[in-house]
């Protein structure tokens, strides 16, 4: 059955219990409610310097930047981003999405493997 979730209805959750994440707000699009059977679509967003912890997990995930601009840490240095941007994640790659100014928007899809527990990005 096709599913339409609105942004403005769906459940936000403010990140709160992630060590290393500050000013973090999630909310699932599309996942095991919708029974969505391939990817999870959460989007997040970073308030004014906010981040995400530096953490590594073992699925990919493919992110779209809605909004806003900041940065991603790598293992090897930083890389700018902004609205419009799409960013892969490899599998195991340590990686954090930094928000440079006002709120960053952005979608994450991971693999629907139940709701990963590492929760941010």
């Amino acid at each position: 059955m096709i599913s339409v979730n609105k942004s403005d209805e769906v459940e936000t959750s403010v990140i709160t219990d992630l060590a290393g994440a500050n000013g973090v707000r999630k909310q699932v699009m599309l996942g095991k409610d919708e029974k969505v059977e391939t990817f999870a679509m959460r989007k997040f967003t970073l308030e004014e310097e906010g981040y995400t912890p530096f953490h590594d997990h073992d699925w990919e995930h493919e992110i779209y930047v809605l909004s806003g601009e900041g940065r991603v840490k790598t293992a090897d240095g930083y890389l700018e981003v902004e609205a419009g941007d799409a960013v892969y994640v490899p599998p195991n790659e340590k990686h954090q999405f930094i928000n440079d100014g006002e709120n960053m928007e952005f979608l994450c899809l991971v693999p629907n493997r139940g709701e990963p527990t590492v929760a941010a990005g």
